[in-house]
């Protein structure tokens, strides 16, 4: 039961993967693509946490960790540069 819940749920989330790759290239501004990009980093942790409890290898948490901490450092970085111009 619990699997073909998972396996719906990995559906659903692939859905929406292509939303957010499709405003990621057709985003009117930047602020649409840095929001699209986050949420496809964040899929991709999910995805990540999700193979690795289906597997049972918990292995996979610290770098969904290391992942998602790169990611938000990352987006607080552009946000900077395109307020202020510049990173430092």
């Amino acid at each position: 039961m619990l699997e073909a819940v998972m396996t719906y749920l990995i559906l659903g989330l692939g859905l929406l993967g292509l939303a957010s790759l499709y405003r990621a290239f057709r985003g009117p501004t930047a602020t649409d693509r840095i929001v699209s990009m986050n949420m496809i980093v964040t899929l991709v942790v999910v995805y990540i946490l999700l193979f690795s409890y289906l597997d049972g290898n918990y292995d996979f948490f610290d770098v969904a960790l290391v992942f998602i901490l790169s990611a938000f450092i990352s987006t607080v970085a552009i946000l900077k540069f395109l307020r202020e111009g510049r990173l430092f």
